[in-house]
């Protein structure tokens, strides 16, 4: 294939669409399909993934490679399923899952800057940006639209609600909410995504109705439970639900908001 640069070694099992660039020294392993319209950098190295179309992958990408786990077993298949139109920039790298039936996943739209990193078995969604240097740890779940700025560290089986916009050098240990901002070491809620919000098309009753249940669950006296409990009482519209049922499906516990009065 004319676009394949000679240098580059492509094992013999890979399946790569013809529309597919590699160019000089990219390394791609067993166990990858790569559609079309993907763009593999220089000293790319790519085992164990499926890729969508559209992705450009700058120099010196990792995807794929064996998860920093000691109980990995490494005769396992595990895989990185990537979707469309993201760009990786140089040295992002991405292990693959732990377990067979459960890939690590990556979304379609995002941009993953220089460093960043994605831990196995981690889900991220779709339009999600990773600033220079962020790194997720494993089983970490980022959802869709959420902006991590650069220098954080996310603890294993974090979650991160959708349109969450995190400060650059924080440390994410609990989970937070969708539509917030968070900040600071560890990590605390400092209000909600507004401009985010406005920019998604949020009306302005949905943005009222979404600071009134901020308000109630994080800055208001009382347990969290509690008020998880009285707010699933009200008829609320289906953005500020889930904010609500966020909270309360949460394992590792909710990040506290700056001048809050949670007990």
């Amino acid at each position: 294939m004319s676009n394949i640069h000679p240098t580059a070694i492509i094992n013999k099992s890979a399946k790569l669409h013809e529309s597919v660039q590699v160019q000089p020294y990219a390394i791609i392993g067993k166990n990858v399909t790569i559609k079309a319209n993907n763009i593999i950098g220089p000293f790319c190295i790519i085992e164990n993934a499926d890729i969508d179309e559209g992705n450009e992958f700058l120099a010196h990408v990792c995807v794929g490679t064996p998860p920093q786990d000691f109980g990995y077993d490494k005769n396992l298949k595990t895989m990185v399923k990537i979707g469309k139109n993201n760009i990786f920039r140089e040295n992002f790298t991405v292990h693959r899952s732990t377990k067979l039936d459960t890939p690590t996943t990556i979304g379609s739209g995002g941009m993953f800057m220089a460093n960043a990193h994605i831990g196995h078995d981690c889900k991220v969604g779709d339009k999600v940006v990773m600033v220079n240097a962020t790194g997720l740890s494993g089983h970490v779940e980022i959802e869709d639209n959420v902006v991590l700025s650069g220098l954080i560290g996310v603890h294993q089986f974090c979650r991160i609600g959708k349109m969450t916009m995190v400060s650059g050098g924080a440390m994410v240990v609990l989970d937070i909410p969708p539509y917030c901002r968070a900040q600071g070491d560890r990590v605390k809620l400092a209000g909600l995504n507004l401009v985010g919000l406005k920019r998604n098309g949020f009306s302005r009753e949905t943005i009222l109705e979404i600071k009134d249940v901020y308000k109630q669950l994080f800055l208001d006296s009382g347990t969290l439970k509690d008020k998880i409990s009285q707010l699933e009482n009200q008829k609320l519209g289906k953005e500020a639900m889930e904010m609500v049922k966020f909270c309360k499906d949460s394992k590792r516990g909710i990040a506290s908001a700056r001048g809050g009065k949670n007990e």
